[in-house]
């Protein structure tokens, strides 16, 4: 779970840095995408505006805390790549026990906001928020190829 949890961020980023290259070499425009997220999920879990008052506040922190910790997470996965042969055993172990550690913050961390969703929300549409996290990429990702393959059909 966290694995997948961790891969699915790293999808979005991947994403949004793809549409932000689009072909037309115009800007990403994040307002726009965080405009249309939070229409599709508010639309997807069925919020209230009363609930969507008080949830969007929560899951930004959420999505800023999670993005922070997979930068984090990254930028040790660099350092290890280009300082792995000058580090000393001390040195080892504590990156040995941050790799290690680091899908137990990633679940304490999914732990800590689900309370805060379940504060919020039915707990049927906090499962359906994690449903419709998973939708909302693969349809970040099937937008993205068919942009893809209709680039690619432009080149021939």
């Amino acid at each position: 779970m966290k694995k997948y949890i961790f891969t699915s961020l790293l999808l979005c980023a991947i994403l949004i840095q793809g549409y932000s290259q689009n072909r037309n070499h115009e800007d990403f425009d994040y307002d726009k995408f965080k405009a249309e997220k939070i229409a599709y999920y508010t639309e997807a879990i069925e919020l209230t505006p009363t609930e969507a008052e008080k949830f969007w506040p929560v899951y930004n922190e959420f999505e800023k805390k999670k993005w922070e910790l997979i930068s984090g997470h990254h930028e040790l996965e660099r350092k290890i790549q280009n300082d792995l042969g000058d580090l000393t055993d001390q040195e080892y172990i504590d990156l040995s026990v941050e790799l290690a550690t680091f899908a137990i913050t990633d679940g304490n961390l999914n732990v800590e906001y689900n309370d805060k969703f379940l504060k919020i929300l039915s707990p049927k549409k906090v499962v359906q928020l994690y449903i419709t996290d998973v939708t909302f990429r693969k349809k970040l990702l099937r937008e993205y190829r068919h942009r893809e393959r209709n680039d690619e059909e432009k080149k021939d």
